[in-house]
């Protein structure tokens, strides 16, 4: 059963999604094992407690907020989004992220507690508010929050959304991307009009691209969307150049944002309202 793990991590995140969304769905015609439940809270903070039994293999839940995962005690192997498995035991800490699913095998009784900064009285409720059933219910969560928080930002920062589509809309300072990001591209967004794309993957803390050069913006300056949960960050370098950062692994033909408060923040320090 452990070579289950294995099976359903793939290469890519879409990989592992689809894989474990198979799996999950062959496990509910089979007979589901007790998995003890404990609800701890304090202090604005929801502890969820289980204990996974030697043998069992599991899918974790949907989160729809990054939290804090804290393995007590056991053996368990779990899958990755890169094709590999990890075999994790004793007490281990994790920072939990949002929109993350894995499968797991115990070789031995573990315990393990999510940790989360919401409060309430009812454990169950609480659960049910912080998770999501699908990855399709999870993304349509997502869009509602960066439209929300885009929102909010431009309040915020003082701005009405006329004045910064304004800016956004104005090609007077565009410039080609250069030859060697070629891989770059536009194409219709699930947030908002056009979005900024990559045909590559990049890996955390490398440079996807240039957003702006010798005063004129590029593609990525120009479309990079607003998000709340941003995989990218604009980045000044020596001579007034913009580039832009991944801030975690990215996979190919997924959209790039960023979070457009550190953005225009960033561009009301030097002097200028610009979305790069």
């Amino acid at each position: 059963m452990s070579s289950i793990v294995k099976d359903v991590s793939g290469n890519t995140v879409a990989e592992s999604r689809v894989l474990i969304a198979r799996w999950e769905e062959f496990a509910a015609t089979h007979e589901q094992v007790e998995i003890p439940v404990t609800h701890h809270m304090h202090g604005g903070m929801y502890g969820r407690e289980i204990t996974i039994p030697k043998g069992t293999v599991i899918t974790g839940q949907l989160y729809k907020f990054n939290h804090f995962d804290v393995m007590i005690s056991g053996d368990i192997s779990v899958s990755t989004d890169t094709g590999e498995r990890k075999r994790l035991k004793g007490y281990n800490v994790f920072k939990g992220m949002s929109g993350k699913k894995r499968a797991g095998y115990a070789h031995e009784d573990t315990t393990w507690i999510t940790f989360h900064a919401v409060d309430g009285v009812d454990g169950e409720e609480i659960q049910k508010g912080i998770t999501v059933e699908s990855f399709e219910e999870l993304e349509e969560f997502y869009l509602s929050l960066d439209n929300a928080s885009y929102v909010d930002t431009i309040r915020r920062l003082g701005y009405t959304e006329e004045q910064v589509q304004e800016q956004v809309q104005n090609v007077n300072d565009m410039i080609d991307m250069p030859k060697e990001c070629g891989f770059m591209y536009t194409a219709k967004s699930d947030i908002h009009g056009t979005g900024l794309y990559s045909n590559l993957g990049h890996l955390a803390n490398t440079v996807v691209c240039p957003a702006r050069l010798g005063g004129k913006r590029t593609i990525a300056g120009r479309y990079a969307n607003h998000s709340h949960t941003p995989n990218c960050s604009m980045y000044l370098v020596e001579g007034g150049s913009v580039l832009l950062l991944a801030l975690r692994q990215l996979e190919p033909r997924e959209e790039l944002t960023v979070d457009y408060f550190d953005v225009i923040t960033s561009r009301q320090i030097r002097g200028d309202l610009c979305q790069a």
